[in-house]
């Protein structure tokens, strides 16, 4: 009994170290076109103040503080759009962070982003995932 408990605690540490660093998704039964959820029980983004990728893509859900949008554009077309609205049009700070990998700072509100790459489905063509959080 204490080697196969040994042992399964060995499988679980493996698959965490295996899987535990992938930055992949699946993109799950969304579809391609602008629809998608949307969750609104709280508010929703304000894409004026904080701008999501959206050209091309679609929100899937959203409350004042979280937006996650699906597109067919690569994590790293998302980033380059993202800094080119974020720094070049509204002037923020870019901050480098390990847990935060696109962390805005605009005057005394923060926006960070995190990605994650999708394998496209006949049913849904999404390339990546970004998340939205408003911090303050």
């Amino acid at each position: 009994m204490k080697k196969l408990a040994v042992l399964a605690l060995s499988t679980a540490a493996l698959a965490l170290t295996l899987n535990g660093g992938a930055s992949l998704a699946s993109s799950g039964s969304g579809s391609s076109g602008g629809g998608g959820s949307t969750s609104t029980a709280s508010g929703t983004w304000n894409q004026t103040t904080y701008p999501l990728p959206l050209s091309p893509g679609h929100i899937i859900s959203q409350s004042s503080s979280r937006a996650s949008v699906r597109s067919t554009d690569t994590v790293a077309t998302v980033m380059r759009k993202l800094d080119y609205m974020y720094v070049t049009q509204r002037h923020c700070t870019l901050h480098v962070l390990v847990n935060k990998p696109a962390d805005y700072v605009c005057g005394t509100h923060e926006v960070y982003f995190t990605f994650a790459a999708l394998d496209p489905k006949p049913t849904d063509a999404s390339r990546s995932q970004t998340n939205a959080f408003k911090v303050r």
